[in-house]
């Protein structure tokens, strides 16, 4: 997310003074890029087909037909994604959407200062949004939780497992609610992203301006920033590559937090890659 409430926001669009709608974007089917040596190709993508599962296609230049990701979720029961105030309307879900838009925590522990945002990140890019549910501070212990997998289909529809698979995620970060009003917590504004998959990752690389993190980004022990207060910047992005020289399909990842907080956190999957055979 971007930086904390108290410092001002730089990078995301928040309609003011009016019912907030959810905006609507006109997606084509992205052309996915390529590279061949030999039988293999690899191939990209950035652009997801809304849904759950939602959708990624990939269609190497020399094979014939188009490959394909799902990407389906199941939220913990604990966990809220939809919400709705006075100020803004709603309710609003924008977990599993691809328009950047989420939820913001704000001071109030009941939510009346929550607010939606839009246009952060990449046009297209899945993204997650989610909190510990509650309408005011949340018992202690509890985190945010939502379990993605991944399922790979050839153009037979049959699956497999890719080769030289890598997963970029858009603004891992951290982010605390400095000073909130007396008798308020500000646990809604504060989150600390962390990311695991079933497959532990070969390396993880940091781009845009991230600094290195923290975890090994398995499920016991998720990637995270190394501090409680790593906010994407207002002109720089966090982008975190996470490698694997194998992905098997059914393969997953968990969205959740550290360090005790419970707020709204939002992140985005910019980007996906991998290797076919095609001959």
């Amino acid at each position: 997310m971007t930086e904390d409430i108290d410092r001002g926001l730089t990078r995301r669009t928040i309609v003011q003074g009016a019912a907030w709608t959810v905006p609507v974007i006109a997606l084509t089917t992205s052309a996915p890029l390529s590279a061949a040596s030999g039988c293999v190709e690899t191939v990209t993508q950035t652009v997801a087909v809304q849904g759950d599962p939602a959708q990624y296609s990939f269609t190497p230049a020399g094979g014939t037909g188009s490959y394909k990701l799902l990407v389906s979720t199941v939220v913990d029961s604990g966990t809220e994604t939809s919400q709705a105030n006075a100020k803004y309307g709603g309710p609003f879900d924008f977990n599993m959407g691809v328009s950047g838009s989420g939820w913001n925590g704000g001071y109030a522990d009941d939510g009346s200062q929550d607010f939606p945002f839009s246009g952060f990140g990449e046009n297209g890019a899945l993204t997650l949004n989610q909190r510990v549910k509650g309408s005011s501070a949340p018992a202690s212990g509890a985190v945010p939780l939502q379990t993605l997998t991944f399922t790979f289909q050839d153009p037979s529809g049959a699956t497999f497992n890719p080769t030289n698979f890598e997963i970029t995620v858009f603004d891992i970060s951290s982010g605390n609610v400095l000073n909130p009003a007396p008798g308020l917590t500000g646990w809604r504004g504060s989150y600390r992203d962390a990311v695991g998959f079933s497959t532990p990752p070969t390396s993880i690389t940091n781009g845009g301006s991230a600094l290195p993190g923290a975890g090994s980004g398995t499920l016991a022990d998720p990637y995270h920033r190394a501090t409680a207060d790593e906010a994407t910047p207002g002109t720089l992005d966090f982008a975190d590559t996470f490698s694997f020289a194998s992905f098997p399909s059914g393969s997953t990842m968990n969205y959740t937090q550290v360090g005790g907080t419970q707020g709204w956190q939002f992140i985005s999957i910019s980007q996906i890659k991998f290797d076919v055979t095609v001959c």
